[in-house]
């Protein structure tokens, strides 16, 4: 179900209404200005899309991050990886107050059954728990995975053969207010002035998702000694939900002295979801001995895009 309700709230005192006849315009002209300023910044006009944006990244910031794709028969391996993601999401660009960016990490484990007679299947787990304050904002990541990989189409030679991979991932990202948040943005005058107009707002801000993802991924490979190199592309199911709860109140200025021009409120609710089915391409470079794996690999998807860097010891 989708619900979103949003309010940008802007008066501005003596000075403010001086600026805008300094720029050319009505008071309500300087006003509109200021609002779609804030919105640019708190996506106060396309909640929906903040929140399907923000779920997204969530999820696909441990898109199969746990998973091994150069397998050795009898393998039991455990190793720690760090992933950055990014979302290509206007609604989550680099400018708005939450950003497009994620970084997810963590230790992983993987077996492979071949001690027990059945060398096709390797099975795989992960999980992550990350805390930082960026801007102003509390942050918080847990993301965990399991997944089973099974051999379709046996190895011959250096092809390392055809492997088809599922399993479950769960990702909750939550954003909220640690301090008073300070954002700014230029408004354009009727002759072309720009100014920058300071925003320092405190209150509650609250943006949550947690998603449930199935991918089914179909990848192949091949080994050249120690080097390594594979890739493949997924279908993924996720479903879920995101929120948001804002209620900003605080100052507006401008100029180094920070003069006030006036005040605005924000008040934002909105519930909606990750989108439902999507693709996604993955890619990587492995050096891989017996005992000591590193890899890099990328992954993309229509709106988002991820770089994992590894390492994993088979001892």
């Amino acid at each position: 179900m989708l619900l979103f309700d949003s309010m940008v709230t802007v008066t501005l005192n003596a000075q403010g209404q001086a600026l805008a006849q300094q720029y050319g315009q009505s008071e309500q002209q300087m006003v509109d200005k200021v609002q779609a300023g804030i919105d640019s910044i708190y996506q106060t006009g396309h909640i929906g899309d903040l929140l399907r944006a923000f779920a997204n990244t969530a999820a696909f910031a441990d898109r199969s991050s746990g998973v091994a794709y150069l397998v050795d028969r009898d393998d039991i391996v455990v190793g720690a990886l760090a992933t950055g993601a990014l979302s290509r999401d206007l609604a989550l660009g680099t400018g708005t107050f939450v950003g497009g960016a994620i970084a997810n990490g963590g230790v992983m484990a993987g077996v492979n059954l071949g001690r027990w007679d059945h060398p096709a299947w390797t099975v795989f787990g992960n999980g992550f728990y990350e805390s930082q304050t960026v801007h102003g904002l509390d942050g918080h990541l847990t993301t965990i995975g399991v997944h089973a990989q099974r051999l379709v189409v046996p190895p011959s030679g250096h092809w390392a053969g055809v492997s088809v991979t599922s399993g479950f991932e769960y990702a909750r990202w939550t954003v909220g207010e640690a301090m008073p948040i300070h954002t700014h943005f230029t408004i354009t005058g009727a002759n072309n002035q720009k100014k920058t107009i300071d925003y320092l707002a405190s209150g509650t801000l609250d943006v949550r998702a947690d998603t449930y993802t199935v991918p089914v991924e179909v990848t192949t490979g091949a080994l050249f000694g120690a080097f390594g190199v594979y890739g493949g592309a997924g279908v993924d199911l996720t479903l879920g939900g995101s929120d948001i709860t804002a209620v900003l109140d605080g100052d507006l200025s401008i100029n180094s002295d920070n003069e006030p021009i006036g005040t605005a409120k924000i008040t934002a609710s909105g519930t909606s979801g990750p989108s439902t089915l999507s693709v996604h391409a993955i890619g990587g470079l492995e050096v891989h001995t017996r005992h000591v794996r590193v890899y890099a690999q990328g992954a993309i998807a229509p709106a988002d895009e991820a770089v994992t860097i590894g390492l994993r010891v088979a001892p």
